[in-house]
């Protein structure tokens, strides 16, 4: 039996229903509302405790007030509030010098270092034709002193960031040398000569990329940074490997600081098939494919080594790797940092720098925070650790290249693993890109 709705009770329905649809919208907007307002609140309750606090301090300092000083350090106060770890307020001066540092030219002395245990400066590579090269630096040096002030005073980060610098400009280093001098009684003894040596920075090509072939018929493959134009260097290592009867390939990635996401993917683009490489998602919860690779990936079984200094960049490397199968990672978790960071230039010149979104795997997972799981876990010794960061760790004592070399046999290499071969020191046979 139909029943036919009457005209009244259409009406009526039609009623009701935009009576809840008002009341509805009316809750929501009230609820918007009241969470905007809220918001108004707390920011004038900020504004309001920061007057307060610039009253007070002009009323009653005693030292002089800097303006300009004072405002950076009210923007870097803010900035290092949001609790990001990647965020930083650059002043105008900085700003100005970051753009300048990314322009892709490495202005500076040219040498790496690592902290000794006294909290100097051991050189542990000096880049090929650098100011340091030029002027006679050598790796193991131990700079002591920066323009006759002590390492251990101006700590060794702040001289870490004293290497780089204007071009032109001079930098005077304290140093001493180890030599070894003939003694009567135990036959030679290690001394150490005193050195001043005055470096002028100018521009140096920085050595991110060292290949060698180990065990015989293994391409190893070290990349310390990623750069945005280091992958052709990479490929051309990588053919000259393959050309000289590699079997297998090891990259290794350990204390690999990060860097250009997209110098990343082009090297990327070699080892793996046709499909997306880096994606990321923002804060709206929308993903946005930002590189792919093309179909003419390398056949060769591949073996990537990783450990917990393994940031960024190399770990989309490392897990993109891992997801689409094309090899094994090994050695342990990495540091989990996978933030998209983008520089926010500000009207009076400078600019902050925020994590606006989050790198995914290919299998749309975050791992900031989390870090990539390796597939063979082996770890090393903090002995061995100091020694690896030097480039002073042999083969035969390097479990992870070892296991590294194992992993490439399972996958099917017809690799060596003689212990002999895996003893072999890459950095011996080593074939710099600069």
């Amino acid at each position: 039996m139909s029943r036919k709705l009457t005209w009244g009770a259409a009406v009526a329905l039609v009623a009701i229903t935009a009576s809840v649809t008002v009341s509805l919208t009316y809750v929501y907007a009230m609820k918007n509302f009241n969470t905007k307002v809220a918001d108004i609140n707390a920011r004038q309750a900020m504004y309001t405790k920061l007057s307060e606090i610039d009253q007070k301090a002009r009323q009653d300092y005693i030292g002089a007030v800097d303006e300009t000083v004072l405002n950076d350090g009210i923007c870097a106060g803010y900035v290092a509030g949001l609790g990001d770890a990647q965020a930083k307020y650059l002043s105008a001066e900085k700003y100005k010098a970051y753009v300048s540092g990314n322009s892709g030219k490495n202005i500076g002395v040219g040498i790496k270092t690592a902290r000794d245990n006294d909290g100097n400066m051991e050189v542990i590579e000096v880049m090929p034709n650098s100011p340091a090269e030029k002027s006679g630096i050598k790796k193991g040096d131990t700079i002591v002193s920066m323009d006759d002030k002590e390492i251990v005073r101006i700590t060794y980060g702040d001289a870490l960031n004293k290497l780089d610098g204007v071009s032109g400009s001079k930098v005077k280093f304290g140093i001493l040398r180890k030599t070894a001098n003939a003694d009567a009684a135990s036959g030679t003894e290690e001394k150490a000569e005193k050195l001043s040596i005055t470096v002028t920075r100018a521009e140096y090509t920085e050595r991110t990329i060292s290949s060698s072939m180990i065990n015989g018929n293994v391409a190893y493959l070290k990349i310390s940074e990623f750069t945005d134009d280091n992958a052709e260097q990479f490929n051309t290592l990588l053919s000259q490997r393959i050309k000289d009867g590699a079997a297998g390939i090891v990259v290794d990635l350990r204390n690999n600081s990060g860097g250009s996401v997209g110098g990343m993917a082009a090297m990327l683009d070699t080892l793996v098939p046709a499909g997306n490489t880096v994606s990321y998602q923002n804060k709206a919860g929308k993903i946005t494919v930002e590189h792919t690779s093309n179909a003419n990936e390398v056949s060769l079984p591949i073996s990537v080594i990783v450990d917990r200094n393994t940031f960024g960049a190399a770990e989309i490397f490392a897990s993109d790797i891992k997801d689409y199968k094309k090899g094994l990672l090994v050695g342990e978790k990495t540091a989990g940092f996978g933030t998209k960071d983008e520089v926010k230039p500000l009207s009076d010149g400078s600019a902050i720098i925020l994590s606006v979104a989050n790198y995914l795997t290919l299998n749309g997972n975050v791992f900031n925070g989390k870090g990539i799981d390796v597939d063979v876990s082996k770890q090393l010794s903090d002995a061995q650790r100091a020694l690896l960061v030097k480039n002073q760790l042999a083969g035969d004592q390097d479990a992870q290249l070892q296991a590294a070399v194992s992993a490439l046999i399972r996958q099917g290499a017809a690799v060596s693993q003689a212990p002999g071969t895996a003893a072999e020191q890459p950095a011996q046979t080593e074939a710099a890109a600069d």
